[in-house]
């Protein structure tokens, strides 16, 4: 897809009117005036710019700002669906529950942030001087909020170099650690892998970090060493990164110096997770894959 295409520019904009306007109930005609399109090409367009509906995009958006005024206050249900341009309490909730699978009210009181859709990431929405070549280097980024279980991950484990480094090396060294779990477990591949960076002690030991290359089920006895990691209950900023593997130190760099800091999270220095689907091919062009980012909601956001 051609990133400085004029459909993608228009596409840029409408987003960015729509995260400016929360509080009106959008309709597809409204929407279809702010783009130079007809409802449905606005409708073909989009879907093939985003991979999502225009209905469903909005839909998402608004939920997803609700369940975190949910989170964040005692503001009443009734007010933040109003805020949100709902017309009504009842169908707000009733959105809310076929999205999120409880109440608004059952929601708040789990206390748990998860299904939670950011607003798509576009390069004409960072000020002039943070765009660096984001227009034709990186797409539309897709990132969500969700909390896991504690959960356990086994594998084989190692030091590397992360990303802010003086001297990196990951990019060398987490392959091999792939590599020795694959050539002991050929059928490992068949399940979806978790590859896990541990920052907890990257402070104080010169940037060297743990990362293990595994899955969340237990591996059988072999002759290398299997290692297991205890992944706490933790709330995370999950990025999709599409395309080749080469290409994730670009995608997890623009995540962090420019969404978290424009975002209601900080940074945790806990386990981030690569989390990779069944059959996953690091150098297929269309390849999907999601990292983690431990986070927690800045006070009072």
């Amino acid at each position: 897809m051609n990133r400085s295409s004029a459909s993608f520019q228009r596409v840029c904009k409408l987003l960015n009117y729509i995260h400016s306007n929360m509080e009106q109930a959008f309709s597809l005609d409204e929407l279809a005036q702010q783009s130079c399109w007809s409802r449905w090409q606005l409708q073909r367009v989009f879907q093939s710019e985003t991979g999502l509906s225009v209905a469903h995009y909005v839909r998402e958006i608004k939920l997803s700002a609700a369940a975190e005024s949910l989170l964040a206050g005692s503001e009443r249900v009734i007010d933040i669906a109003i805020g949100l341009g709902f017309n009504s309490e009842m169908s707000f909730s009733r959105a809310f529950k076929q999205h999120f699978g409880v109440s608004p009210r059952s929601y708040r009181k789990q206390g748990k942030r998860y299904g939670l859709r950011k607003p798509l990431l576009t390069p004409i929405s960072l000020p002039t001087e943070s765009r660096l070549e984001t227009e034709t280097a990186l797409p539309l980024i897709e990132v969500r909020v969700e909390t896991t279980s504690d959960f356990d991950c086994y594998g084989v484990m190692g030091e590397i170099r992360g990303l802010f480094s003086p001297e990196p090396n990951f990019s060398q060294q987490v392959p091999k650690l792939w590599a020795r779990l694959y050539e002991s477990f050929p059928d490992v591949k068949q399940y979806p892998l978790t590859g896990v960076v541990d920052v907890t002690g990257a402070s104080s030991n010169g940037h060297r970090l743990r990362y293990l290359a595994g899955v969340t089920e237990r591996l059988p006895s072999s002759e290398i060493l299997i290692e297991k990691l205890i992944i706490p209950t933790q709330i995370y900023a999950v990025i999709k990164h599409k395309g080749p593997i080469s290409g994730l130190a670009q995608t997890l760099e623009w995540f962090i110096f420019h969404w978290l800091p424009q975002s209601d999270y900080r940074g945790e220095d806990g386990f981030e997770l690569e989390r990779y689907p069944q059959g996953y091919d690091c150098q297929d062009l269309d390849a999907e894959m999601e990292y983690w980012l431990p986070v927690s909601p800045v006070t009072g956001s």
